[in-house]
């Protein structure tokens, strides 16, 4: 994790890390400057005659805030900006003591603890101040720049920013781990599977807890069979798939790019890639949340079914590791260099080629390309989602262009951030199309022709959810006939329906153990709930609490 990431150029540090006889904290965001981490203002001044860095909190906004384990760590890799004989060199980053062995404050270093706080009650955010403190020279973290014994200082990377991004692209891994956090990716600190399991465990088993309404005379429904409830739940269960197979693609980029020897900071579309999936997971996370607490009712208020906490411990997730609104422009900005790059050989040529494929998506939904792509079907979507991005791409470059152009002059800016609406919808339109590719790709890869039958009808529900969301937007720019939108909303309407009694054994695959979920209405035991009511069910969730409610007694 992140902790490896700064912490491990300083060997001995991180041997007493990996044992936890030392903890440590990353300290980058300041009461001042969260998102612009590049204006930062705490001070880190060279001194040649002692050969060591001061490490100084100059005013009030410069006082490093959130810091996670302020209250017990040992070390912080602390982010300040450089500067040697009244020279600043930009951020860089050092390790700093916080505490000794026996946990006494290292001269010169304050911490409070930040206390109550929505969620995550575990973490001891805290803020650290620091009053001239001295730390050894070999303490910078000098990956991207160096100070010799005598003062002078060396980079590869000649400019301030480029080096500043470079040592922000450590952080691309914690990014997608939190990713995994916060869409269910993987097995391990999983939480929107957790609470969709949840939530369909208590729609959907044959002797659910929850009934409501009939045919009259008859008895009552489940309420998974009502069309409000699949409705709601459906479509965030196809995203946490589609989010699961983009998260293992992300992953085995990394995973080679790391084994060939390459540095993150110079792979831009991974960096992209892991910041849009970021911000889109993560928002997902939230509205699927709400949407399971409002599907549980009642119950879904009750702490001991997991829903609140979970809900207060990820709400953090979309501003913490980079602001989503900030990811969504790293998206983007490569996005802009890879269209600039189909120019450098021949303008006239890159403008046909964006043009035809434009086009060329546009007439296969007229009545000339039905018998090409069938309104609906898995090409359509995926050209649909492709061909919206094109458009939003070349739409933003022509808006900025203008904006910067000999005749308006607009500082550049000020034209980006006139036009930040075009640019977020243009990440996550980029986002969008890459969730279902390789949603496609894994359906195709799958050698089970059962599982590969279930998972391609989630995908086909993803794709239609996405082209949903986004029908006006199609009908402004008649991609879609006001008939073939109505023919995107009847496939929603019908996939949901089909999908819900294969929801269950989705979420069972998923393979989380009762003792991580402890939902009272996913029918798992949990002894601090004394009104809970377990109903013998055909839940893979809870085929053993018998077991456990017999153990939760001794």
């Amino acid at each position: 994790g992140i902790y490896y990431v700064f912490f491990s150029p300083l060997f001995y540090l991180y041997i007493n890390l990996q044992n936890l006889a030392f903890t440590g904290m990353f300290a980058l965001t300041e009461r001042g400057h969260g998102s612009n981490a590049r204006g930062i203002l705490t001070e880190a001044h060279y001194e040649p005659a002692t050969q060591e860095f001061i490490i100084h909190t100059p005013c009030e906004d410069a006082q490093k805030m959130y810091i996670g384990n302020a209250m017990k760590g040992h070390y912080a890799a602390v982010f300040a900006q450089l500067i040697i004989k009244g020279e600043p060199h930009g951020p860089h980053c050092f390790i700093v003591p916080i505490r000794d062995q026996h946990g006494v404050m290292w001269p010169g270093v304050t911490a409070f603890d930040m206390r109550h706080k929505e969620g995550l009650h575990g973490v001891d955010n805290g803020i650290l101040i620091f009053d001239h403190v001295r730390i050894p020279r070999e303490n910078l973290l000098d990956k991207f720049g160096s100070v010799s014994a005598d003062g002078k200082y060396s980079s590869r990377i000649r400019s301030k920013g480029t080096r500043f991004n470079a040592m922000i692209a450590a952080l691309t891994p914690t990014r997608l781990a939190l990713t995994v956090q916060a869409m269910a990716a993987m097995k391990v600190r999983v939480l929107t599977t957790k609470y969709l399991m949840i939530s369909i465990s208590y729609s959907a088993l044959k002797k659910a807890l929850r009934r409501q309404f009939g045919p009259k005379d008859q008895d009552e429904v489940k309420i998974i069979e009502h069309q409000t409830q699949y409705l709601r739940l459906m479509p965030h269960l196809a995203t946490s798939l589609a989010l699961t197979f983009t998260v293992r693609y992300a992953a085995r980029l990394m995973d080679d790019a790391l084994s060939q020897g390459q540095d993150l900071q110079s792979n831009r579309p991974l960096q992209a890639l892991v910041a849009g999936l970021k911000a889109y997971s993560t928002w997902a996370n939230v509205v699927c949340l709400q949407e399971c607490r409002e599907c549980t009712g009642g119950m879904g208020f009750m702490m001991e079914n997991r829903i609140p906490s979970l809900k207060c411990d990820s709400d953090v997730f979309v501003t913490f590791e980079g602001d989503n609104m900030v990811m969504l422009q790293v998206v983007v900005r490569e996005l802009m260099t890879q269209y600039t790059k189909q120019f450098e050989d021949s303008i006239v040529t890159g403008m046909i080629r964006n043009w035809s494929s434009s086009a060329s998506d546009r007439i296969r939904t007229s009545f000339l390309g039905f018998s090409v792509d069938k309104v609906g079907d898995l090409s359509f979507l995926l050209k649909a989602l492709s061909y919206r991005e094109r458009v939003l791409q070349r739409s933003l470059a022509a808006r900025l262009y203008a904006k910067v152009s000999v005749t308006n002059k607009e500082e550049f800016f000020s034209a980006w951030n006139s036009c930040l609406h075009h640019v977020t919808s243009l990440a996550l339109a980029h986002i969008h199309r890459v969730t279902l590719e390789q949603f496609a790709l894994a359906v195709q890869e799958c050698q089970v022709k059962d599982d590969q039958d279930l998972l391609s009808k989630f995908c086909l529900l993803h794709g239609t959810s996405l082209v949903y969301q986004e029908r006006a937007w199609y009908l402004e720019h008649n991609y879609l006939s006001p008939g073939a939108s109505r023919q995107i909303r009847n496939q929603l309407l019908e996939l949901c329906r089909s999908v819900k009694d294969d929801a269950l054994k989705v979420v069972a695959d998923f393979n989380f153990p009762s003792c991580c979920i402890q939902a009272p209405i996913a029918g798992v035991v949990n002894p601090r709930a004394e009104w809970g009511f377990y109903p013998l069910s055909e839940s893979p969730v809870s085929q053993s609490h018998a077991q456990q409610r017999a153990m939760s007694k001794l």
